[in-house]
């Protein structure tokens, strides 16, 4: 995790596991309070009320002070507990969210140049796993729940840039990253068609089709199902040398 603090042009990282969870729980929570019982039971599991009773206050306190923030202004004290309140311009999950939002807007619209554009600004917000680093005891968790969402809007993101791409005739400039894509993440079946399509654009007739068959061997003989109706249908399409729509 890192932050800019105020008036810095450079991102720095967060030192320390429990400040580090905290700011976390805090993202986490899109603006609303989170209360300190909350917190404290979270990032100070199994803890002593006694050792607890100022760890919260101590650690606000140091990420305050990173921040530039001695007002608590972007980290606002409230009655029960605490509220990040940072303007969502300089979060870059709420930033990359609303760029995915416009680009896929743009596709639809029938823009994929200006999709391709703003999909790629939103990849470039992503440097790393969601909450890399941060504890996250509770799999269902606020935190956990966060980063399963931030991660979903990634493959999003990238599976709505690549689509632009192909629109655009750049199925040489995807093959590589398709074929990545396909054997990091061989049963998220999306990215076959896709690589389909992008080895069929490049001429590569042959190997789209035995892509299609790889796809195939791995779900009948590994799930016992057939490849889905978007898989069907390219490779339909790819026998018949018919042009993509």
């Amino acid at each position: 995790m890192e932050v800019r603090p105020t008036h810095a042009a450079d991102w720095l990282p967060v030192p320390g596991r429990r400040p580090r969870s905290l700011l976390a729980r805090l993202v986490a929570a899109s603006g609303r309070v989170v209360l300190t019982e909350r917190l404290l039971s979270e990032v100070w599991p199994g803890e002593s009320p006694a050792t607890r009773a100022k760890a919260v206050a101590q650690v606000v306190h140091r990420l305050r002070r990173m921040l530039g923030d001695p007002q608590g202004v972007l980290i606002a004290t409230r009655p029960q507990g605490y509220e990040l309140r940072v303007p969502e311009v300089e979060i870059d999950a709420v930033v990359a969210g609303l760029l995915v939002a416009r680009g896929r807007d743009r596709l639809a619209c029938g823009d994929p140049a200006s999709a391709a554009v703003l999909l790629g600004r939103a990849l470039t917000l992503w440097r790393g796993e969601p909450y890399d680093g941060i504890d996250c005891p509770d799999p269902a968790g606020p935190v956990a729940c966060h980063g399963a969402q931030l991660a979903r809007l990634r493959v999003t993101a990238l599976e709505s840039r690549i689509d632009a791409d192909l629109a655009l005739d750049r199925h040489r400039e995807v093959v590589d990253e398709l074929a990545g894509l396909v054997a990091a993440h061989p049963l998220h079946e999306p990215w076959w068609p896709r690589l389909m399509l992008a080895l069929d654009g490049s001429g590569r007739r042959a190997d789209a089709l035995y892509t299609y068959q790889r796809l195939r061997v791995l779900l009948v003989d590994g799930l016992g199902i057939e490849p889905g109706a978007e898989a069907r249908r390219v490779h339909q399409r790819i026998l018949a040398g018919e042009p993509d729509t």
